[in-house]
């Protein structure tokens, strides 16, 4: 054999070396699970401190949000009014109310009447935030449905009430360019039905450029073709003073509240 035989000394220092390269190597792995155990527990740390700040921020967020909402609706801007019964007769004979001169299936913007001096007046309310109107009743009725021997034949048409907050030395032909300028949507304030219960409905609030903003409550009369007509095609609203009903209304309050939008 051309490879001389190992030494009992040989070998028991390869198997020295061999053992110390093992135990090299344990001891590499070892620090490297440390290390890695070590950022590990790093990582779970920041983690948890991480969670513990967001639901902390979190708690502080929905603490603000109730704050915030108990404010916004604590801020408010009110209008009172006398609660007493007004009819679109009692508006033309004591209130100035006509038909719009360009329109006259709907009447002019008007003050809703108020009982005294002070009463419902020297409010600034905030334009195009959420206003509500507190109705104490709102009657509306479709005379033509009591006509005989056939329905609708003379007054097919129905009166109902919508209301604006604005200021209070506008004049109708003002109010009536600014809600076409602005956009606003008088619609939703509709008000009226058979059944003459309180009701509280949205309304817009609107501020007119120039204008002292001292504000109030307006309203019109509109009339619409009355839903009980069964072949409504081809008919149009009729005058405003002279068909649709002698709606009524009364309001105990307008609320305007700055801090919500509308």
């Amino acid at each position: 054999m051309s490879t001389q035989a190992k030494t009992l000394e040989q070998l028991i220092t390869e198997l020295h070396t061999t053992n110390g390269d093992l135990i090299t190597a344990n001891n590499d792995l070892t620090n490297t699970v440390l290390n890695k155990t070590g950022e590990i527990d790093a990582a779970v740390a920041k983690a948890q401190a991480d969670v513990s700040t967001a639901i902390t921020a979190g708690d502080n967020r929905i603490s603000q949000a109730i704050l915030d909402l108990a404010q916004s609706h604590a801020d408010m801007r009110i209008n009172y009014y006398d609660r007493k019964l007004h009819s679109k007769t009692s508006l033309i004979e004591g209130s100035g109310l006509t038909a719009d001169p360009n329109d006259e299936t709907r009447s002019n913007w008007i003050l809703v009447p108020q009982g005294g001096s002070w009463t419902g007046y020297h409010t600034y309310p905030a334009a195009k935030a959420m206003t509500k109107l507190h109705t104490v009743a709102g009657y509306s009725y479709s005379p033509g449905y009591s006509e005989s021997p056939v329905q609708y034949t003379t007054d097919w048409s129905r009166t109902y009430m919508q209301f604006i907050l604005t200021n209070h030395s506008a004049t109708s032909e003002q109010i009536n360019d600014n809600i076409a300028s602005q956009g606003v949507d008088v619609n939703r304030s509709l008000t009226g039905g058979w059944w003459n219960g309180s009701i509280v409905k949205d309304i817009p609030c609107m501020s007119i450029s120039g204008l002292h903003p001292y504000s109030c409550l307006f309203v019109r009369l509109v009339n619409v073709v009355s839903d009980g007509v069964t072949e409504p095609e081809g008919l149009q609203p009729q005058n405003i003073l002279q068909f649709g009903g002698n709606c009524n209304f009364s309001i105990d309050r307008a609320v305007n509240y700055p801090r919500i939008p509308e």
